[in-house]
């Protein structure tokens, strides 16, 4: 045995007399792990950017109402102020008036049309309307009269003085067509005047007769712009027409003709069709047609 295991071996029992725990040989030394890298910081998502607040459109009001009214082109100025004091005490409601002749119009409401409420200048119109229930029979009221006036230029070039001026050679006359509530007017206005002027006057004015119109618009424009001497048309049209001469035809001979008023059975807005109704035959009604030339139903 060699030296140094000698010596190892004497050391140990040394270290056993003298009680000690013996020493173990140092242990080989242990490779570190090579340490796992930091996870990189998590990277944080940009924010989506907030929608922006929605819009709310502008609510239409539930209780929008159209209400459509046929009426004769004779009350236009009247129905277009009546239709606008209804609108003021009726939040929510248009009027929207329907402007013509009142036999076209019975067609339209014959063939299927069903406005809310039905003006005619022609009680006859409104008979035949009334018969076949296209407007509430039993509601149909007269509410208002008007008069034929003799209307001449603010020149009067014809140089018109009398109703017998009229028939006079030359002179260039104007009036409605015959089946025309106004037309028809007029042809019995002629008629009844054959008595006081003179009995072939009613022929000799219709020879004058430059043309017929289909109501009385075009006769108040055309006389207004000189193209004729003379026209006949209602007193509420030469009101909404003051630069116009005027001349009057007396009662006895005048023809009134009577405006009556009914809602349409079919009425898509029955309630405020009455309240139509009724705000034109009431005193407030009649105060507006009043101001139009128009006189009430009863003499």
């Amino acid at each position: 045995m060699g030296l140094r295991p000698l010596l190892y071996c004497a050391l140990l029992a040394l270290l056993a007399a003298c009680g000690a725990a013996p020493v173990a040989p140092p242990a080989s030394p242990v490779a570190e792990a090579p340490a796992t890298p930091a996870a990189p910081p998590a990277t944080t998502a940009p924010a989506t950017p907030a929608a922006p607040p929605a819009t709310t459109a502008p609510a239409t009001p539930a209780s929008a109402v159209t209400l459509t009214v046929f009426a004769p082109a004779g009350l236009t100025e009247a129905v277009k102020q009546l239709a606008a004091d209804f609108e003021k005490t009726h939040a929510g409601v248009r009027v929207e008036l329907e402007l013509g002749h009142s036999p076209a119009q019975r067609e339209q409401l014959e063939q299927g049309a069903t406005p809310d409420v039905f003006i005619s200048a022609s009680r006859k119109d409104m008979d035949a309307v009334a018969e076949k229930q296209l407007v509430v029979a039993d509601q149909v009221r007269p509410f208002a009269r008007n008069q034929l006036v003799v209307i001449l230029p603010p020149d009067n070039p014809g140089k018109i003085e009398t109703l017998a001026d009229l028939a006079r050679p030359g002179v260039q006359v104007l009036i409605a067509a015959a089946d025309l509530p106004i037309g028809n007017a007029t042809l019995t206005m002629l008629e009844k005047l054959n008595a006081s002027i003179a009995p072939d006057f009613k022929e000799r004015v219709l020879a004058n007769v430059v043309s017929t119109e289909l109501g009385v618009k075009p006769i108040v424009s055309k006389i207004s712009l000189g193209e004729a001497d003379a026209g006949v048309v209602y007193v509420s049209d030469a009101v909404a027409a003051p630069n116009l001469k005027t001349l009057e035809i007396p009662q006895e001979a005048n023809v009134a003709v009577v405006f009556t008023i009914a809602p349409v059975t079919a009425a898509a807005h029955p309630g405020e069709a009455a309240d139509f109704v009724a705000l034109v035959l009431s005193p407030a009604g009649q105060n507006v047609l009043s101001t139009h030339g128009l006189l009430p139903a009863q003499p």
